[in-house]
């Protein structure tokens, strides 16, 4: 018996509400922070090793490269936070509706794109 089922999907022509979107972000955001927790970890190490490894860390933190990863650690941070008091108040029993729940990972995104702004500027 043969099968008719796609062998490849082409993930371009499916369309996800905002509330989709919100919830993946959501889990990409965590998986950020985990491996952000391993770049914060090493520099506390050498900061706290000794003066001349605090000036170091201190030297890395006027260059471009890693002032881009505090700014992508601080932004997985915010969305998470964000998203995260959306879902508890999801478990409360609240914006659990198709267009509540839209309206409010539209709300989530558009904070999180606020203070990354707010967090780019603040950096640079």
């Amino acid at each position: 018996m043969k099968k008719q089922r796609p062998v490849n999907i082409d993930l371009s022509t499916i369309k996800m509400h905002p509330a989709a979107k919100a919830s993946i972000l959501h889990r990409i955001s965590g998986m950020m922070m985990v491996f952000a927790i391993g770049i914060l970890l090493w520099t506390l190490s050498i900061s706290l090793s000794s003066a001349e490894g605090f000036s170091q860390i201190q030297g890395y933190l006027d260059g471009f490269f890693f002032k881009f990863i505090i700014f992508g650690c601080l932004s997985a941070l915010s969305y998470h936070i964000f998203a995260g008091v959306r879902h508890l108040l999801m478990d409360l029993g609240h914006f659990e509706e198709l267009a509540s729940g839209n309206t409010s990972a539209k709300l989530v995104i558009t904070l999180w794109l606020v203070v990354s702004v707010v967090i780019g500027v603040w950096l640079w």
